[in-house]
């Protein structure tokens, strides 16, 4: 392991707010925590599972070869919040809610259960496109400060949570994020996050009324050429910049490609958004006149 590596793993467990010796009982050894951080030991496979593990870090993050998919519970989460959001389940939303809260209860020293409950938390209220309270966003944004260089489950939190905080307080950080993917050879797995965060902080923007963060997260977008080849992502940047203008043309467009790449998820999304929102369809009034803002 070289020292970027160590260096990383000391950072990362601090962040999570880790103690070397916690961080020693769940691979089972502190000693070997203290060589591997200050590199006098090389890990073996298993102990670099141990580490994963424990710190929620990508196995890509740190190797250019993968060393095979991992069902986590952090991506089990996830796909089921996604799952619940996609079928507008409340109940089962809130019963999940209430679960991981308690879980935070239960654990109070564990930083992980309090961020998956704000994830939940964070998909009821992207419902009905709410935000957290000050106190919750405060607790998050305190976390983000805290990172100089983002890792998967950095990435995968803020993208999960990203639609219940005020957008002018995530822009520092989706800037990061946008130079890192630029002067960094981002893994699959993070680049794949990275669009879901985009995307996410566009809605958000766009539903809270703050077009001049809109248009910088455009611009940052179009400057640093993200994920070019990604046909969803594109997609998706298509309707909301057809959105943002109030260009009916962009947005039909964006329909026609889902439809023809038979991406009904990205649909149903798509009328989802226009219907909570009440904006009219523009599958309408197709000679008026489109209006993009300057």
């Amino acid at each position: 392991m070289n020292n970027k590596k160590g260096s990383v793993i000391k950072e990362i467990r601090k962040i999570r707010g880790i103690s070397q010796r916690r961080l020693g009982v769940l691979i089972g050894s502190q000693s070997m925590v203290s060589r591997i951080e200050n590199n006098k030991t090389e890990p073996t496979d298993h102990t670099i599972l141990l580490l994963c593990d424990a710190l929620n870090i990508s196995f890509e993050e740190y190797f250019s070869a993968a060393f095979g998919k991992k069902k986590n519970n952090l991506k089990t989460l996830t796909t089921v919040l996604s799952q619940y959001y996609q079928d507008n389940d409340r109940q089962k939303l809130n019963q999940l809610t209430q679960l991981l809260q308690n879980d935070t209860i239960k654990n109070p020293s564990d930083p992980f259960m309090r961020h998956y409950y704000l994830m939940s938390l964070s998909t009821l209220y992207h419902l009905d496109f709410l935000v957290a309270s000050i106190d919750d966003q405060n607790e998050l944004i305190d976390y983000f400060f805290n990172i100089s260089y983002w890792q998967f489950y950095d990435l995968c939190l803020l993208a999960n949570v990203v639609n219940m905080i005020h957008v002018e307080r995530i822009t520092p950080y989706i800037f990061d994020i946008l130079k890192q993917y630029a002067t960094n050879n981002m893994p699959t797995a993070s680049v794949e996050t990275v669009s879901k965060i985009l995307i996410n902080a566009l809605e958000t923007s766009i539903i809270q009324k703050k077009d001049d963060f809109t248009r910088y997260l455009l611009d940052k977008i179009k400057k640093y050429k993200f994920n070019t080849d990604d046909f969803k992502f594109q997609t998706w940047l298509l309707f909301w910049t057809g959105v943002f203008e109030n260009n009916n043309n962009k947005v039909r467009h964006a329909y026609s490609i889902a439809t023809y790449l038979h991406q009904n998820i990205t649909l149903k999304n798509f009328d989802k958004f226009l219907t909570i929102t009440q904006t009219p369809s523009p599958f309408f009034e197709d000679t008026k006149k489109d209006t993009p803002k300057s």
